[in-house]
């Protein structure tokens, strides 16, 4: 029967299965998103609105657009062609929360990031990931920091995600869809 009432609400509509044990931001904004893993540091523009997350990667690099509602992603290559594809769940940890009950994370204190009021939270080892650290979060859902450490060929290593010129406002529709003239990829 469990099955059945699944089944029914595919058909007919509910709830976003993209919004199920995350914490999506409520605002529109866009930022620089830093992460440093070891020695090496990676800078990208992403835009944020309505469940929606675009990922710019630079010249010659490729931009990605999660769509957190339905969990896809689609990569908008270089040579002008697209994929569409489930979403990638590590991916979207970099700049988006679970929820509480979800990643057993536990408020730890209130700081200040990028000039923001936050609420500082401990995490434990998080799903497929075997990392634990702490995240930093507004009360808009925007998670402007993020540390851990995990293990990666036996060795673990620390990583440091955060967020630089944070622009609250409006983000342009075009952003989150595929733009004129690229073609699906085969």
């Amino acid at each position: 029967m469990r099955y059945v009432f699944a089944f029914l609400i595919l058909l007919v509509g509910g709830p976003a299965w993209g919004y199920e044990g995350l914490v999506l931001p409520s605002v529109d904004f866009s930022a620089t998103a830093v992460h440093e893993s070891g020695a090496s540091a990676t800078r990208e523009t992403i835009h944020y609105a309505d469940g929606k997350l675009r990922i710019d990667r630079g010249n010659g690099f490729s931009s990605t657009i999660l769509d957190l509602t339905t969990q896809t992603q689609c990569l908008l290559m270089v040579n002008h062609t697209y994929l569409v594809l489930p979403m990638d769940d590590e991916l979207f940890r970099r700049f988006v929360a679970r929820t509480v009950e979800m990643s057993g994370a536990k408020a730890v204190g209130t700081e200040r990031v990028e000039g923001l009021e936050t609420t500082k939270y401990a995490f434990g080892d998080d799903g497929a990931l075997e990392a634990a650290g702490s995240y930093w979060l507004t009360k808009s859902g925007v998670m402007v920091r993020r540390e851990y450490e995990d293990g990666v060929f036996g060795k673990n290593v620390h990583h440091l995600e955060y967020l630089t010129h944070i622009t609250f406002e409006k983000q342009p529709a075009g952003l989150f869809s595929i733009p004129a003239g690229y073609r699906r990829a085969k």
